[in-house]
């Protein structure tokens, strides 16, 4: 949800040009009537100022003006054009997410995600994966701390003690998350990229490559984590080493993407 509170942000890459909204990325334009360019001039400024000020500019009933302003928004936030930038406290965003959720509950929905586009740097394969890791780096804490916490509850259930088995599986899976994402990037040296985080999804945007180079790319994010995954559970069977085999199986799960499943083994196939 957006709030009266927050700001909006072209999203790295994308730049107003022309009377256009360009993606750098995706080498693309999109045009701009003038309401649209009214907002776009004011991203600086909160949601509910835009509103106000669209609904002087135009003579339009505040609500039509917030409606207008708000659809805008989502609609260039879903192509990942444009960030939002949140301002109210944590708990006051929760509480509103919660109230809007018991709003839409009869009709068997949930609130629509926002959606967050970073920049990488795929100048060299270096820059690649360290831009990457810094970009998911949030998304992995959040992922390896709900996945230790789903881990120690499954552990108490089943009367298993220890805070160890837990931890690893949380960690590797919050890790392996960053290590598909930095594969993937990595083998777009020289693509203009982007990444992108929308509720559960994390995806990469890159500029068009060739039919070869695009299942390339969509194989190496799963590939090279399940090859680590299955390395790690041999190699701690071999060493005795159990901590190594459970860090293995979240990584090796990764397998999974490699085939019309996932995403990724979809895009390989051409389907």
């Amino acid at each position: 949800m957006i709030a009266d509170t927050d700001t909006l942000a072209l999203a790295p890459g994308v730049v107003l040009q022309d009377g256009q909204l360009a993606d750098v990325v995706r080498g693309d334009a999109w045009p701009l009537n003038g309401s649209g360019a009214f907002v776009l001039a004011r991203t600086d400024r909160p949601v509910g100022q835009i509103v106000r000020e669209i609904a002087d500019a135009f003579s339009l009933p505040l609500e039509t003006a917030r409606g207008d302003v708000l659809r805008f928004a989502w609609y260039l936030n879903a192509l990942a054009l444009v960030n939002v930038e949140r301002r109210g406290t944590r708990v006051r965003r929760l509480a509103d997410w919660v109230v809007l959720a018991a709003r839409l509950a009869p009709a068997g929905a949930l609130p629509v995600a926002v959606a967050r586009r970073r920049a990488l740097d795929t100048r060299t394969v270096f820059r690649a994966v360290a831009s990457s890791l810094t970009a998911t780096l949030p998304r992995v804490v959040a992922v390896a701390v709900v996945s230790t916490a789903l881990a120690m509850q499954f552990s108490v259930v089943v009367g298993a003690l220890g805070l160890v088995v837990p931890l690893v599986l949380g960690i590797a899976t919050g890790v392996g998350l960053g290590l598909h994402e930095a594969a993937h990037v990595a083998s777009l040296r020289g693509v203009p990229s982007a990444l992108v985080t929308r509720g559960r999804r994390t995806y990469v945007l890159h500029a068009a490559v060739s039919p070869t180079r695009r299942s390339v790319v969509a194989l190496a994010g799963p590939l090279t984590v399940a090859a680590l995954g299955v390395a790690l559970a041999l190699g701690g069977a071999a060493l005795g080493a159990p901590s190594l085999t459970i860090a293995g199986c979240p990584l090796a799960a990764h397998a999974l993407s490699l085939t019309i499943v996932g995403g990724d083994g979809r895009i390989a196939c051409r389907l």
